[in-house]
C-alpha cells in the first residue's frame, strides 16, 4: 500500500481499512440477504405472475430480506469507493465517496427534521400504510409474520393504530365478519396475549381467540389492547438519550470517515 512519498501512509491506511470494515459488512448483508431471499421464495410457484403490480410494490417494500440486500449494496458501493479510492490513490473515486457519504449524512439529517416538524403528519401516515400492508400480510409472509410478533411482544401492544387490537379485524384470517370461516374469526395473534405460553416449552397459540369480540376494558385481561405505533412512540421516548446518543455516534463515524478521504485526496 505504498505511494507516493508526498502522501501520509497512516492516513491512507486508516481511510483503507476504514473501508474496509463496511465494504465487509455490505457483502455480508447482501448474502445474507440474497440467501434468506431464495430460501423464502424457492417454493414459490408460477401464480405469483398473477399478482398485479400494486400488490408486488408494497410486497417490495415490505420484503425485509430485499431491503438488506438493497441496503448491503448501498453500503458495498460507497465503501468500495473509499477502499479502491485509498488503495489507488484515486482522487476521482475518494470525491465520489465524500459526496456520496455527505449525501447519505444530509438525507438522514434531512428526515430526523422532517420527523420532528411533522411528526403527527408522519405518524398518521405510516399508521395508514401499516394497516393497510402489514396487518394482511401477516400470513403470508413468515419474516413479516416474526417482526410483527417480534414488535407486538417488545412492545406490549396488539395492532397498529389507536384502535389497537381491533386492527386485526382487517385481517382476512381475524375479521369479524359472519362470512369469515376461519378459526381464528375475532382473535389476534398469540403475540399479543398477556400470558402467551402454557410452559416455556409450549406455545398457547389459541390465547387470542375471539379477543375482539371483547370490550377494551374486558380484553385487557388476557391481551394487550394500545397499538404498537403508540407504544414504540412511548418507549422512544423513554429512551431519547439512547437513541440521541447512537444517532450521534452513527453521524460522528460518517463525519470522520468524509474527513479522513477529503485529507487523503488533498495530499495526491
Amino acid at each position: 500500500m505504498c505511494g507516493r512519498d508526498d502522501v501520509s501512509t497512516p492516513l491512507k491506511c486508516m481511510v483503507f481499512f476504514f473501508n474496509f470494515i463496511f465494504w465487509c459488512a455490505g457483502v455480508l448483508f447482501i448474502v445474507v440477504g440474497s440467501w434468506a431471499y431464495y430460501e423464502k421464495h424457492k417454493f414459490t410457484t408460477s401464480s405469483s405472475d398473477e399478482k398485479s403490480s400494486h400488490v408486488e410494490f408494497f410486497d417490495l417494500i415490505f420484503d425485509l430480506t430485499i431491503l438488506i440486500v438493497i441496503l448491503g449494496c448501498i453500503i458495498f458501493v460507497i465503501a468500495f469507493a473509499g477502499c479502491i479510492g485509498a488503495l489507488r490513490e484515486n482522487v476521482c473515486l475518494l470525491k465520489f465517496f465524500c459526496y456520496a457519504l455527505g449525501a447519505v449524512l444530509f438525507i438522514e439529517l434531512v428526515l430526523a427534521v422532517l420527523a420532528f416538524v411533522f411528526t403527527h403528519e408522519i405518524k398518521a401516515k405510516v399508521t395508514e400504510v401499516f394497516e393497510d400492508q402489514l396487518l394482511v400480510r401477516y400470513r403470508d409472509d413468515d419474516d413479516l409474520r416474526n417482526l410483527i410478533d417480534w414488535a407486538q411482544k417488545t412492545f406490549q401492544c396488539c395492532g397498529i393504530g389507536s384502535d389497537g387490537y381491533r386492527d386485526w379485524s382487517s385481517n382476512l384470517y381475524f375479521n369479524c365478519t359472519d362470512e369469515n370461516p376461519s378459526m381464528e374469526r375475532c382473535g389476534v395473534p398469540y403475540s399479543c396475549c398477556r400470558r402467551p405460553d402454557i410452559q416455556e416449552a409450549l406455545v398457547n397459540t389459541e390465547c387470542g381467540h375471539g379477543k375482539q369480540s371483547l370490550t377494551r376494558s374486558e380484553a385487557e385481561r388476557f391481551i394487550y389492547t394500545s397499538g404498537c405505533i403508540q407504544e414504540a412512540l412511548y418507549t422512544a421516548k423513554q429512551n431519547l438519550y439512547v437513541i440521541g446518543g447512537v444517532a450521534l455516534g452513527v453521524a460522528v463515524i460518517q463525519i470522520l470517515g468524509i474527513f479522513l478521504a477529503r485529507s487523503l485526496a488533498s495530499q495526491i
